[in-house]
């Protein structure tokens, strides 16, 4: 019994437990400038882009901004940039668009329906395109770990904040030209940001055509799946609900978010539990949300909760699945690949815009009873495939670098055995133990003598807390084996 606990124990560490914690102090400040853009530009696009906001009496939301047609426009330059150029020598011009962006929204804003008002979107819209393939490599293939984790928690915690005043303000003409201002406001620290982009060091070990592991490709799924569903689909069901004032029901929404993310940090900082398994629990609680909405026409209680899972949700899966992929793309080495991510991103855009403009053009509840059920369905699908998705994608190697503060680009033994503090020379000696190398085959190859060999070998076994080179070879067996 003793030993199957200790199994339990050993295989419950290795999936959940991780040995150290992301820290704030870890962000650099080379990197703020791509630290804070991410940041900006979540806000940018949760706030005056997404569909997101106040229901008016006709089940619609609130047009506060005159861009009408960026949503569509904004996505298709990003993968024109992303198809055509090569990103890192654009980062450079990355200033040019930002203030390129702000022009077009003047000019979108405030000019009505001039026609220099969709010239104005339109640049607007094909220099946001360029911002948001810049800002992508800076948070893919720049940014460390703690970094990709705070500023994405710091971007939809701010971003709900402000969401928050845009539903109590925009009740009347007053509020909406506070926001057409707000917009443009909005900018002016990207364009900070920008202004600080260097072009990428040649030494950076990226190489355009580089091979991935399949298995990579899987996180490209679960991300349609969490950007699709929370984005769009999940706050359309909102507008078939006008008994209660849409600002409770956002705030509800934004408690969740903030739940959420004190989730995340708990689960990270104290227990130190694994964080891609974050993901399957927010898709849990994404479909909980669903089930909650179909009840909702009976109650408004349900309604509240509703909103309260779906922000739970949104926090949850959009910070674990965009840590997951800032790992996964910095630690495959290849900007092909980065440019499959962005791609993939920009895509899930236009396609949840689309289905947002047929719930809207539809305004039916029947409609949205049915892309309800239609969702839980897809769900619980996911739910049914999760054992496959585990295996696949949790399998490969960069799942060891999900609690280091940066990705590692050498051997996983090498990390390992770097991080339990032995010294290179110890890396070297334990290594060729673990390959089946003698002590006096490990003198002859390391050209050192036995007792040196010796006294190196019982310092790596004090380090690791074994006694024996059969216990160095059980602690990494599951180094050993991959």
């Amino acid at each position: 019994m003793k030993i199957i606990l200790n199994r339990i124990r050993n295989n419950f560490s290795k999936t959940f437990y991780q040995r150290s914690s992301l820290s704030v102090k870890q962000i650099t400040k080379s990197n703020l400038p791509y630290f804070f853009s991410l940041i900006a530009l979540i806000i940018w696009l949760d706030c005056y882009v997404l569909p997101v906001g106040e229901v008016s009496e006709t089940r619609y939301l609130p047009k506060i901004t005159s861009l009408n047609i960026f949503p569509y426009t904004y996505p298709i330059s990003a993968i024109a940039f992303i198809l055509l150029f090569d990103v890192r020598k654009l980062l450079p011009y990355a200033k040019y668009s930002a203030v390129a962006a702000m022009l077009g929204v003047l000019a979108g804003n405030f000019l009505n329906s001039n026609p220099i008002s969709y010239v104005g979107t339109i640049l607007a819209a094909v220099a946001f395109g360029h911002i948001f393939t810049a800002t992508g490599y800076g948070f893919f293939m720049i940014l460390n770990n703690s970094e990709k984790l705070y500023c994405v928690s710091t971007g939809i915690l701010l971003s709900e904040l402000i969401l928050l005043l845009k539903v109590y303000f925009t009740g009347g003409s007053e509020g909406i030209a506070v926001f057409k201002i707000m917009q443009f406001i909005g900018l002016i620290p990207i364009l900070v940001c920008t202004w600080f982009y260097r072009k990428a060091s040649s030494s950076e070990p990226y190489k355009m055509g580089k091979a991935v592991p399949l298995n990579y490709y899987t996180v490209l799924i679960l991300a349609f799946i969490v950007l699709v569903f929370n984005d769009f689909l999940a706050l359309n069901l909102w507008r078939t609900h006008t008994n209660i004032p849409p600002l409770t029901i956002n705030i509800y929404y934004a408690a969740g978010v903030f739940a959420g993310i004190i989730v995340i940090v708990f689960l990270q900082q104290v227990i130190r539990c694994n964080i891609c398994y974050v993901l399957n629990f927010s898709l849990a609680i994404l479909t909980l949300g669903f089930v909650s909405n179909v009840l909702a026409n009976r109650s408004g209680e349900m309604l509240l909760l509703s909103a309260l899972l779906f922000g739970a949700s949104y926090a949850m899966g959009f910070i674990s699945l965009f840590y997951m992929m800032g790992i996964i793309t910095k630690k495959s080495r290849s900007l092909n690949f980065l440019r499959i991510v962005l791609l993939s991103i920009a895509l899930s855009f236009i396609f949840g815009v689309l289905i947002n403009k047929l719930l809207m053009d539809a305004n039916s509840e029947s409609m949205f009873f049915v892309s309800t059920l239609i969702s839980i369905t897809i769900l619980l699908m996911v739910f049914a495939l999760t054992p496959f998705f585990t295996k696949i994608l949790y399998s490969g190697e960069w799942t060891d670098d999900l609690h280091r503060p940066d990705v590692t680009h050498i051997s996983r033994i090498r990390a390992c055995l770097s991080e339990m503090k032995l010294s290179a020379k110890e890396i070297e000696v334990c290594i060729l133990l673990l390959e089946g190398y003698t002590m006096r085959q490990i003198s002859a190859v390391l050209n050192i003598a036995y007792s040196t060999v010796n006294t190196y070998c019982t310092s790596i076994y004090r380090k690791l807390g074994i006694n024996s080179r059969m216990e160095l070879v059980v602690k990494f067996s599951r180094y050993l084996s991959k």
